[in-house]
């Protein structure tokens, strides 16, 4: 800031020193005004004392950095990078011993990170700085993996924290963002009509099984023969870990199935070790090999498709998926009287408690 021009009476001190006489009692007074922040400060009555604070002051102010030199001069190397953090926690985080499934899903959340923050200092990403990430998300319409990455940013810094690379997580104080859910639910009327039009018997006994045992799409396409043994179908969840043993006598009245049943259905002319198989050749897969994900998931939505057109249903945008199925099946067994918690594998009943919610998809019978 440029000092304010001299008055006649201070020609002959140095520049931002001005004097100033009180007309009471003819006494001549120095102060000094900063041309950064426009303050002044009082500098007594003696005139030479006061030139030289000033040019003190004005010497100062003159050595500071020019803005050319400023930019000009690197900015200060970061600490340890976060980049080079993330590459320790991948190896943290395989320790934990997860299924293939999670370690991939986890492993593309860590390359984002690393491509948003990984040039950063870790110590130098503040609150602001999530907080601006994740909420950018949410704006994209991508609520529900802004709180995935959210839930994984905080374990990232916890355990940076555990081994000092970093001093705080700024990712606590963040808030979650907030999910609508849009998927549709699954209802009985519509499974079964889904159900006459699924002409693939390897997706008839998929959704037998789904149906029955309420297990996720993962899970259902893993089961073996061999699980089955001691009258029970050993399930170990692939995204949880949770290790169940479902009984083969469990039977769902509202659709007249039984597990040894359908089990027993799995069984064909041809040799495989996988419940849910292609019963014959069908492009790469050959007889035998377990359908994969993506073919059980794309021939559910051709058959929902067929039995909506057939039903009258116009749906939204957002369907009901294979995984529906277990939303269903949570409802269906808990109609007839089981524990929903225990047949899904949660670990909390608030869990379950969003897999009992119908959504307002099925009819409440008031006696």
């Amino acid at each position: 800031m440029a000092p304010r021009p001299r008055n006649t009476g201070s020609k002959d001190l140095p520049p931002n020193l001005y004097r100033k006489t009180d007309a009471r009692n003819g006494v001549t007074y120095y102060t000094y005004r900063d041309p950064i922040s426009g303050r002044v400060f009082g500098l007594g009555k003696d005139k030479e004392a006061a030139i030289r604070e000033a040019v003190a002051a004005n010497h100062a102010d003159a050595n500071k950095p020019t803005l050319a030199e400023r930019i000009s001069t690197p900015a200060p190397a970061p600490g340890k990078l976060f980049s080079d953090w993330l590459d320790e926690y991948r190896e943290l985080f395989a320790e934990r011993k997860l299924s293939a499934s999670s370690n991939k899903n986890v492993g593309m959340r860590i390359n984002r990170l690393a491509t948003v923050f990984g040039s950063k200092g870790i110590k130098d990403i503040t609150t602001m700085d999530v907080a601006d990430y994740l909420t950018g998300m949410a704006k994209e319409g991508k609520a529900q993996m802004a709180r995935a990455m959210r839930s994984l940013l905080r374990d990232v810094f916890a355990e940076a924290q555990a081994r000092g690379w970093a001093d705080t997580n700024p990712v606590e104080v963040t808030k979650a963002a907030r999910v609508n859910i849009k998927r549709e639910r699954l209802t009985l009327e519509l499974w079964k009509a889904i159900y006459e039009e699924a002409t693939k018997p390897w997706l008839r006994r998929a959704m037998e099984l789904a149906v029955l045992t309420g297990q996720r799409r993962d899970d259902i396409a893993s089961m073996l023969f061999k699980d089955v043994h001691d009258g029970f179908l050993h399930v170990i969840q692939s995204k949880t870990g949770a290790r169940l043993r479902i009984s083969t006598a469990l039977r769902l009245e509202s659709v007249g199935l039984d597990l040894a049943m359908v089990i027993k259905q799995c069984r064909d002319r041809v040799l495989s070790q996988h419940l849910v198989h292609h019963a014959q050749a069908s492009g790469r897969a050959k007889a035998g090999q377990s359908v994969v994900l993506d073919t059980l998931s794309s021939a559910f939505a051709e058959a929902r498709d067929k039995a909506g057109a057939k039903l009258g249903i116009t749906f939204g945008r957002q369907p009901p998926s294979f995984h529906e199925q277990r939303s269903l099946a949570a409802r269906l067994h808990e109609v007839e009287g089981r524990d929903a918690q225990k047949l899904l594998g949660h670990r909390s009943a608030t869990m379950t408690d969003l897999y009992r919610d119908s959504r307002g998809a099925e009819w409440i019978d008031v006696a």
